[in-house]
């Protein structure tokens, strides 16, 4: 084993990154499971074209939250301050890629003619709702401590 290999190997990974991490397992499970229900529902409702705009659909909402729980993972130790001008830039950034990707598709309507709305637009609610929900459910087994710092008030009175 060479010396970067052994000190990989050593490196401790933190609780907020392990905690960052669990969420985003949580969340690719629950928007996997609710994206693949949708294919099937959508594949068997309205045939092939519904079953390809909810697969898409899904793909796109979970990049789009995977990368947003990624940035997370990557300064989980940081500053607070690091950690939400990170989460703010990665989600204009997202957002912005989002919206180029709209106009792209709201230019090109004519070769998109396959992609059933409503498809599109109950799957990629239906995997936010499993992501954010398996997520808040993980979160709420998470031990997070929580407490107040002392205050100079009290150490001088104590």
């Amino acid at each position: 084993m060479s010396k970067q290999d052994s000190h990989r190997h050593n490196r401790r990974i933190s609780l907020h990154s392990i905690r960052a991490r669990k969420l985003l397992y949580a969340g690719l499970a629950g928007g996997h499971i609710s994206g693949i229900l949708c294919v099937g529902v959508f594949g068997i409702w309205l045939g092939a074209p519904g079953g390809v705009s909810a697969a898409i659909s899904a793909a796109i909402a979970l990049v789009f939250f995977t990368i947003g729980q990624a940035v997370q993972i990557i300064v989980a130790d940081a500053h607070p301050r690091v950690v939400l001008i990170a989460s703010v830039s990665s989600y204009i950034g997202r957002v912005s890629v989002m919206g180029l990707v709209l106009l792209l598709a709201l230019n090109n309507l004519g070769s998109l003619s396959f992609m059933r709305p409503v498809a599109v637009v109950v799957t990629v609610f239906t995997v936010v709702v499993g992501w954010l929900g398996t997520e808040f459910w993980v979160y709420s087994k998470l031990r997070i401590p929580s407490f107040d710092p002392p205050q100079a008030s009290d150490i001088t009175n104590g």
